[in-house]
């Protein structure tokens, strides 16, 4: 499916399943419909594109090849709304940079969706100190 974004190229969705956040994301409480597409020639990283608005979208990767120790809490609140954990599928938000050694990942706000369901919720893992600039390439390499 044909992904409406702003972007020079638009991705394709991974799949055509619209993924709700019922809350919003964290201070974007508006947006709430989205679709994950895959990013040309990139296994790691995806779009998590708006479908309320074609100009917003979040690149996110799974967090445990950068920071394989990565752990939160997950609210009594959302495993019910999730599913089956097996199902559940963590990403977080990245910032991009010119230097590979300057791009980083929002740890504080994990975003958790279950796509089979298509539902997912962006959490605060305030149990940890985690931050929103966490650096996922610190040497500038690639892994």
């Amino acid at each position: 499916m044909p992904v409406n974004s702003a972007l020079k190229n638009p991705p394709d969705a991974i799949e055509e399943k619209v993924i709700t956040f019922p809350e919003g994301l964290i201070g974007l409480e508006d947006y709430r419909t989205f679709t994950l597409a895959a990013l040309p020639d990139q296994e790691l990283f995806r779009v998590l594109q708006s479908l309320d608005d074609e100009f917003f979208g979040l690149i996110v990767t799974e967090p445990f090849w950068f920071a394989p120790e990565y752990s939160f809490e997950l609210p009594d609140t959302y495993t019910a709304k999730l599913g089956k954990p097996e199902d559940v599928q963590v990403f977080v938000a990245i910032t991009l940079a010119d230097e590979p050694q300057d791009i980083t990942a929002n740890l504080l706000g994990p975003i958790v969706i279950n796509r089979k369901l298509g539902v997912g919720f962006q959490v605060l893992a305030a149990e940890k100190e985690y931050s929103t600039r966490y650096k996922i390439c610190p040497s500038g390499g690639s892994k």
